[in-house]
């Protein structure tokens, strides 16, 4: 008899962030982590079937699926926090790169929440009709009830008051 499988083979990197979790909602730490996938034989990793990458919230082990670009920014903002704490580069040098980075990474989030608001216009217009509190419950209370579209569209109404 041959037994044949998978196994997933999670490494955690290192902090690379801090911001607000969409599930717990503290403002908080986020880890790197990289998951090799592999063939099994007999419970042995054989061939590699590829990678995942994602960050993940320090507190409620909450995970954020990234792209492989995603991936190698957070990964270099490591890097340069490593050289720095070797005193290779000087904190001047650091900051610049990690600005850069930084900028590149919330540029792309940016793109992300674009496209998912554009594919969800249905939800944003069941927001927009809800009432303040409605709105603060959905949010806050009721989250885990909700599609994660719906959640961005009632927190993206939610700010839209506020400064209207």
């Amino acid at each position: 008899m041959i037994i044949v499988g998978f196994k997933n083979t999670p490494r955690i990197l290192g902090t690379v962030d801090k911001f607000e979790c969409p599930k717990c909602l503290n403002n908080t730490n986020w880890e790197l982590l990289s998951v090799e996938k592999y063939l099994t034989l007999f419970f042995i990793p054989i061939i590699p079937t590829g990678n995942e990458y994602n960050i993940i919230c320090a507190i409620c082990k909450h995970q954020e699926i990234l792209s492989k670009q995603n991936f190698k920014n957070y990964n270099l903002k490591l890097d340069i926090e490593s050289t720095f704490s070797e005193n290779k580069i000087s904190e001047n040098k650091r900051n610049l790169k990690l600005n850069e980075i930084n900028r590149i990474i919330e540029e792309d989030k940016k793109n992300q929440k674009n496209i998912a608001l554009q594919g969800s216009k249905e939800w944003s217009d069941l927001a927009s009709k809800k009432s303040n509190e409605e709105l603060l419950s959905i949010y806050f209370k009721e989250r885990h009830k909700y599609n994660p579209s719906m959640i961005i569209a009632v927190k993206n109404e939610i700010e839209k008051r506020k400064f209207n």
